[in-house]
């Protein structure tokens, strides 16, 4: 069976694991993560001996990374990382320099507070913004039916010392203060 991210349904699965492992309870597993959320290759591939994913290779995860939807994990020098959506706390590389505007699907319901504080974590290191509006709207979906979508003045919050960082598939700020947000039509 094939899943809606492209990939098989066991290699589904494997992302959500590691996912689970990589980002939120890496202790579970048996894992180490270093300050950058890296994690030898090898004690992943042992802790998953003792799972349902058992069968996995280091060319199963290369796979899972090559033809994933999106760009969640990283392998370098033998270890590997989630990219993003951390809860447990990971150094992130330096701050770059943004597009001019980013997109942050949500919940209509959240746009009150969200004007009023701007955006925050929410249990989550970073905020997660997307690079265009459609990625937002399908991340937005996640939490309600007709999302709204935000546009981020991204390039001029980064020139008043917000910082940013490049994950591949989506930026990344510990908060977005409420002036660099506008409200825009759900483009779906």
């Amino acid at each position: 069976m094939i899943t809606m991210s492209g990939l098989p349904q066991k290699y589904a699965k494997l992302s959500k694991y590691l996912s689970y492992i990589l980002r939120h309870e890496p202790e579970k597993a048996g894992l180490d993560l270093d300050r950058e959320g890296f994690a030898d290759i090898d004690a992943v591939l042992e802790a998953l001996e003792d799972t349902e994913h058992l069968w996995s290779s280091i060319e199963d995860i290369e796979y899972l990374i090559d033809n994933s939807d999106k760009r969640r994990f990283e392998i370098k020098n033998g270890k590997i990382r989630a990219l993003y959506g951390h809860s447990i706390c990971v150094k992130i590389d330096k701050d770059e320099k943004p597009p001019v505007k980013l997109y942050h699907g949500t919940s209509p319901d959240s746009l009150p507070s969200i004007l009023e504080d701007g955006l925050k974590p929410m249990g989550r290191q970073y905020v997660h913004l997307s690079i265009s509006k459609k990625e937002a709207l399908e991340v937005g979906k996640r939490h309600h039916p007709d999302p709204l979508i935000l546009e981020v003045d991204s390039l001029a919050a980064w020139k008043n010392d917000i910082d940013f960082y490049d994950r591949g598939d989506v930026y990344l700020a510990k908060e977005i203060p409420p002036q660099y947000l506008d409200s825009i039509d759900n483009p779906g």
